[in-house]
């Protein structure tokens, strides 16, 4: 088998043994990358090292160092990845199988959390509850079709992840990791979307996934699930730390309710300019509103509801600048 591939990983080198234990696989591969690229903001230092990286110092920043990275890989295939992953011998050759088998621009897999409570690889699903919970604040819709996918009409009116199966194409995925040609990923053009990470109140870059896998739908690329490997995610959960579950809370509703926004009136919208992406657009807007504010209406949450609100208020100003 004869292909060049790069690994690009961002960290902020503070993932300890996950992050060793995802160098062993890299070492492990039975296809061998020629370059291994890691990006690390500025002040920050690694623990562990396999000896041949090319270490890219950046700003900080989770879509930042994505952007770094795939702009300094040299190589026609990239193998994209978090810092706190685990996978078998031949993911990277099964993944290159099936994007040749597919006619595909980039490979996704479902993977499985470890640690987490949460898994959504195989044939598991969210229980019911879970998608009660997704279809009301819009975030997804479960479809029973034999191809198994989410229907995402929230801020996407009609954006599709396809999970477990080889045959549909899907425009959004796990940004954790996942296999691509260079070309569609530069083609992106990640640094245009610096947004979703610059004049938040915190570090989270929430839809930063929607974002480039939307992007590369855009501009052509074409995406797929495969069921032929699998990798663990392991969540060291480095990249969104917060002081303690109120600040997360705050964080994480904040960046959701803007980056939503803002992603719904910059792609979705000029590319679907129809009655069902309106209306998908405005019902997770409302939805996840309502929802966030009857599970937060305790006293002690009244913070977590203020940045909501303010996430949808920079969001229009954010727009109406452009």
């Amino acid at each position: 088998m004869n292909f060049d591939y790069s690994v690009v990983i961002r960290t902020l080198g503070n993932t300890g043994e996950k992050y060793r234990c995802m160098l062993d696989a890299i070492e492990r591969q039975t296809v061998q990358p020629a370059e291994i690229i890691v990006v690390i903001p500025e002040g920050y230092s690694l623990d562990h090292r396999i000896g041949t990286e090319q270490i890219i110092r950046s700003g900080k920043g989770m879509v930042t160092q994505r952007a770094t990275g795939i702009t300094y890989a040299k190589s026609d295939y990239l193998l994209v990845l978090d810092d706190d992953l685990d996978f078998p011998s031949d993911f990277v050759e099964q993944m290159y199988h099936s994007m040749q088998k597919q006619s595909l621009d980039c490979v996704l897999v479902s993977g499985h959390w470890n640690g987490t409570g949460i898994e959504s690889g195989g044939n598991s699903m969210p229980g019911r509850l879970r998608r009660l919970r997704l279809a009301f604040t819009g975030q997804a819709f479960y479809s029973r079709k034999k191809s198994q996918y989410y229907d995402v009409v929230s801020s996407t009116g009609g954006h599709r992840t396809f999970l477990n199966h080889e045959e549909g194409l899907c425009q959004t995925g796990s940004f954790a990791c996942f296999f691509i040609k260079a070309k569609a990923a530069k083609a992106v053009d990640f640094n245009e979307d610096l947004w979703l990470e610059r004049g938040t109140i915190s570090s989270y870059a929430a839809c930063d996934d929607a974002v480039f896998f939307y992007k590369c739908f855009l501009r052509g690329g074409r995406i797929a699930y495969t069921k032929a490997t699998d990798f663990s995610h392991l969540d060291a959960a480095a990249g969104r730390p917060a002081k303690d579950r109120l600040t997360e809370k705050r964080n994480r509703l904040y960046t959701l309710a803007r980056n939503r926004t803002i992603f719904w009136f910059r792609y979705i919208w000029p590319s679907r300019h129809n009655l069902k992406t309106l209306l998908g657009g405005v019902y997770g807007m409302m939805n996840y509103a309502v929802y966030s504010t009857v599970v937060n209406l305790a006293p002690k949450n009244w913070p977590a509801i203020g940045a909501l609100m303010l996430g949808y208020r920079d969001a229009l100003r954010f727009v109406r600048k452009k």
